[in-house]
């Protein structure tokens, strides 16, 4: 029974990556969502049944459009299986719970930002507008944070970037945060409140320093190049969903 269950979960939530990849392809090119139905971005043909299985049909058609045989990006299956384990390891956390269902409404908007910001290096208001409004409903009707902890939230995500945005502006004469990045971490912060904000945060800039530095050392990215930071807050973000108060009361106990 419980092999079915984390299953059915996992299918369910590669169904929905399946769904984030179109998000991911047209909301930055402004285009609808629901239509027109999936298509070959390359040829233009409508896909047929089973050329939409997620994962599968990547699998199966060896990664190529069946019609034109253009290679299809890998990002399709990574997306889709990257859902699936994230559903599953949150409803394995949190159980079929408002909490639970929060922060998969959260971990979706996350995925999504995500590759966005890798392939465009934007962060699309119209998805921190859904997620600031479901944040502040679904803190309403206490799935998640009380209101004041979703508030506290809100000011510690977006005030403390906003800050580090005017700090590296008047003395650095250049760009410190996105516009996009000081919006997202406030939205996050509806869900989080502020203590798992806060956490966020500090991962966030741990692992932007070290993947950054790498990307550098490597010759990825030169050290004046713009790195995308969208993807580091949602690692930040994901960490602190699943391990943020064991991460404060293992720190808090090795103060005292």
């Amino acid at each position: 029974m419980e092999v079915l269950k984390n299953t059915t979960i996992f299918l369910v939530g590669i169904i929905f990556g399946s769904f984030f990849n179109v998000c991911i392809y047209r909301i930055p090119r402004s285009e609808s969502i629901i239509s027109p139905p999936s298509h070959c971005t390359n040829c233009g043909m409508k896909l047929k049944w089973y050329e939409l299985l997620p994962v599968f049909s990547w699998v199966f058609l060896g990664g190529k459009c069946h019609t034109c045989k253009r290679k299809i990006s890998i990002q399709y299956p990574l997306v889709e299986l990257s859902t699936g384990i994230l559903f599953l390891l949150l409803i394995q956390k949190f159980g079929f719970s408002g909490q639970a269902i929060s922060y998969v409404f959260l971990v979706s908007l996350l995925i999504i930002i995500t590759v966005i910001d890798l392939q465009h290096q934007i962060i699309p208001d119209e998805l921190i507008i859904v997620g600031a409004i479901t944040g502040v409903l679904l803190s309403l009707i206490k799935f998640t944070v009380s209101w004041i902890e979703a508030a506290l939230g809100l000011l510690t995500g977006s005030g403390t970037f906003l800050i580090v945005a005017i700090i590296a502006e008047k003395l650095l004469k250049k760009e410190g945060m996105g516009g996009g990045d000081i919006k997202l971490m406030g939205m996050i912060g509806i869900y989080l409140g502020w203590k798992l904000t806060a956490l966020s945060m500090l991962l966030s800039i741990y692992a932007g320093g070290i993947i950054g530095g790498l990307l550098v050392l490597l010759k990825v990215k030169k050290r004046d190049d713009a790195i995308p930071y969208g993807p580091f807050i949602a690692a930040g973000t994901i960490i602190s969903i699943f391990f943020g108060n064991d991460i404060i009361r293992w720190y808090l106990q090795s103060l005292m």
